[in-house]
């Protein structure tokens, strides 16, 4: 992989995360998911190189990812906004699986990672460009964020068309984000049936678009104000790390 830095904005045990992460203590560093990474400053652990399955999150800006993230991890961990790009950089939240290797010097982690916004400028796609390429390859789950009150899909479609390996499918999740906000909107603290109805809907359009010719693909409602399919779509990410072999 290219000279691309990581922000680790915070690091703790498996165990800080839900009961149902930590099946993945101690799992073998063979396994498929991972990936070979090494840090670029002393560890305070003094580890040296790192395997990390990266569990990545990409969407246009403005779509939710951070706050989805901070929603699985239960803290806030990465900085939110409801009108900007609060993600400038690569960032990201890593959980210690195991640390049977210290005499290696080698940790052994599952990473959250929030990539910059797609759609941010043209200048800054072009920086990223590369950074989506290459963190797309490397991930062991693809988490792509659409949004439920967005029609306007020029982005998404650059992305899948000229970004995306669609070889890659089977580690793909597709998110209709701020499903709170589709219509007919609701005042209530759970979504209405007219809007379950038209997140339907939804999903049966975005699986219609040419650019998401992916087989089996994996879709799934989510609402952070609501916390709708959250805990879903922590069962979806195990599964497709799982899955991996």
């Amino acid at each position: 992989m290219t000279n691309i830095k990581t922000s680790i904005l915070y690091e703790n045990d498996i165990t800080d995360l839900s009961n149902k992460f930590h099946s993945l203590r101690n799992i073998d560093i063979s396994h498929l998911m991972f990936k070979d990474w090494i840090y670029t400053k002393p560890h305070k652990l003094g580890y040296e190189k790192v395997k990390k399955a990266n569990v990545i999150f990409l969407g246009q800006t403005g779509y939710g990812k951070s706050s989805l993230i901070n929603s699985i991890l239960n803290r806030d961990v990465f900085k939110t906004s409801d009108y900007q790009s609060c993600t400038k950089v690569l960032q990201a939240a890593d959980f210690h699986l195991n640390h049977n290797h210290k005499n290696e010097k080698l940790a052994c982690v599952l990473s959250f990672v929030d990539l910059p916004g797609i759609g941010e400028s043209d200048k800054a796609d072009e920086k990223y460009l590369n950074w989506y390429r290459e963190y797309v390859q490397e991930a062991a789950v693809i988490v792509y964020l659409f949004r439920a009150d967005k029609r306007d899909h020029t982005q998404d479609e650059f992305f899948f068309n000229h970004v995306f390996d669609k070889s890659l499918g089977e580690r793909l999740i597709c998110v209709v984000s701020q499903a709170d906000k589709i219509e007919p909107l609701s005042r209530g603290d759970s979504l209405s049936e007219a809007q379950k109805q038209s997140l339907k809907l939804k999903k049966t359009e975005l699986k219609r678009k040419s650019f998401l010719n992916i087989k089996n693909i994996t879709m799934i409602p989510v609402s952070t104000l609501l916390n709708y399919n959250i805990y879903s779509l922590e069962d979806h990410i195990l599964d497709k790390l799982r899955s991996l072999s």
